[in-house]
């Protein structure tokens, strides 16, 4: 082994604590959107498909039912990026498409 991959224990330590405080911000904005999503859309909460960073906090993509049908393939589906600060205290909110449950062609 050289001196160049050898790793300082200490280094190891404070990556551990930043990734560590990342995930408590992912899993706080997480809980915070599931929690709020439905009754600040108007419609059933469905899923988180997406959380990232920004420079002035989060922001995160969910997905509402906003009209059920039968089959459940035919469910209209709105995406919608959320915005929250770096205390996952949202901000606002807008809706990004539409789709029909079973229309995959679009993510593909």
């Amino acid at each position: 082994m050289t001196a160049d991959e050898k790793t300082d224990p200490e280094e190891v330590d404070e990556a551990a604590d930043v990734e560590q405080e990342e995930i408590a911000g992912i899993l706080a904005v997480r809980n915070t959107v599931q929690s709020t999503a439905g009754q600040l859309i108007g419609h059933e909460f469905d899923g988180v498909s997406e959380i990232s960073p920004t420079d002035d906090g989060w922001r995160a993509v969910v997905e509402v039912v906003e009209r059920r049908a039968v089959p459940d393939t035919q469910d209209i589906i709105g995406r919608y990026e959320i915005e929250l600060d770096t205390e996952a205290t949202v901000h606002g909110y807008r809706r990004l498409d539409r789709y029909r449950r079973g229309d995959t062609t679009e993510f593909e």
